[in-house]
Formats: structure tokens, sequence, C-alpha cells
């Protein structure tokens, strides 16, 4: 039962998208605040990526952060997790950070009026943070 509610959700939230600019986006209302949810593909590479290694980032236009959005608005930003075996898909929350012993690499959203812009820092180098992120959907949600 609760898996047919949940399909049933992602349905009409899929059913319910408009698409602009190439971004798929729905409208709900929780408890009287209205979100905008705004679903991205993240594109294949990388749009600015330092000699090093250890900074790059990507922008992505985003007509929907309109002035009155970027002055009064939060914005959150989710990466889809998707699996071949018995884990469940999921989305998880930016910041993204993945500490081990040899490195740390983090990816964060920052926005401006039009546009996001996903930035990855590591210590060695943000490529394989990159090929986890790329291809797969990013969720905006706009609290307004």
């Amino acid at each position: 039962m609760k898996n047919n509610l949940l399909f049933i959700f992602i349905s009409t939230l899929f059913i319910s998208c408009a698409t602009g600019s190439g971004n798929q986006m729905a409208e709900t209302i929780v408890n009287g605040v209205k979100n905008d949810i705004i679903l991205i593909e993240v594109p294949e590479k990388l749009d600015v990526i330092s000699d090093d290694e250890q900074y790059g980032n990507f922008e992505i236009s985003v007509p929907e952060i309109t002035k009155e959005v970027y002055d009064n608005a939060s914005i959150t930003a989710y990466i889809q997790r998707t699996y071949e075996d018995e884990r469940p898909d999921r989305w998880s929350q930016l910041p993204q950070v993945f500490l081990n012993s040899d490195s740390s690499t983090s990816a964060y959203l920052s926005f401006g009026e039009g546009f996001i812009r996903i930035s990855f820092q590591s210590e060695e180098s943000v490529e394989e943070l990159f090929e986890l992120f790329s291809g797969r959907i990013l969720k905006l949600v706009i609290v307004n």
C-alpha cells in the first residue's frame, strides 16, 4: 500500500510538471507555504575545472529563480541516488561531503537570479564526485 501511494505521488508530480527552459517544475503547498519543485538533469561535463582538479563547477539556467525568489525564498537542492542492487532509490540533500583517509570532497549549491551553480571541491580531484552526479536528476525546492 505504501509503495502504491508513493507511486501515485511521484506519478502525479511528473504529470503535473510543466516544462520551461528544459527544466521540469511542479508546485506544492505544504502547511500553507507554496513550494516550487524543479527537476534538472545534471550535465555530462563541468563548465569550469581548475588545473589541479581541486575545484570545478557547472551552472544551469533556472528562470524560476526570479528577483523575488532571490531576495525572499530559500532553495534546497537534492541529488538523485539510484542503485542497480536492492538498495532503495532516494534523494540526498546538498551539500554532499565525502570524507576518507586519503582526501575529502564536497559538492554544494549557490544561486543567483536566474541560475544555480553546483561547485565541487576536493583535496585531490573533483572528477570522481562529479561522475557520481553526472546524468542524474537534481531536485530544487524553492520555499517562498
